[in-house]
């Protein structure tokens, strides 16, 4: 059996869009833009089977310029709005420290029920196990605390 371009379009959709996602990295988009791009030449590859190759990868060339076109305007304002990030939200929530947090040594506290990697900012006091701090900034997946 042989590979129809609706076929190998979706599976190449799926798999950027799978790729960005498990890539978990939001500022970037480019592998979901193309996975848009794919779909979009898939679904016009199955709605016109008639289509061949060269028309349905110029039609994925152009879906994907469209999607980043109409897309990464939005997504740049999104950008520019770190108070409406995830984990932005963190910012100024005491945590309790569960090892001793410092800035040349990562520690743990605990936040939302959850162990969370924590650090201070340099020139900052060093927490002891038991004490409360409260969450300056976020980092990944590490909270930087203060007092």
């Amino acid at each position: 059996m042989s590979m129809t371009p609706a076929v190998f379009f979706l599976l190449l959709a799926v798999a950027f869009i799978a790729t960005e996602l498990l890539i978990m990295q939001f500022s970037i988009f480019w592998f979901f833009i193309i996975g848009l791009g794919a779909l979009d030449a898939a679904l016009v590859a199955w709605l016109f089977p008639s289509l061949s190759w060269t028309s349905v990868t110029g039609l994925f060339v152009v879906f994907s310029v469209l999607s980043a076109v109409l897309l990464l305007p939005m997504l740049k304002r999104w950008q520019a709005k770190p108070s409406e990030l995830a984990g932005h939200d963190a910012i100024g929530q005491e945590v309790e420290v569960l090892e001793v947090v410092s800035s040349l040594s990562k520690g743990k506290v605990l936040w939302s029920g959850t162990e969370w990697i924590a650090r201070t900012e340099n020139g900052e006091a060093d927490f002891q196990a038991g004490d409360m701090a409260t969450i300056r900034k976020v980092e990944g997946i590490t909270l930087f605390v203060g007092r």
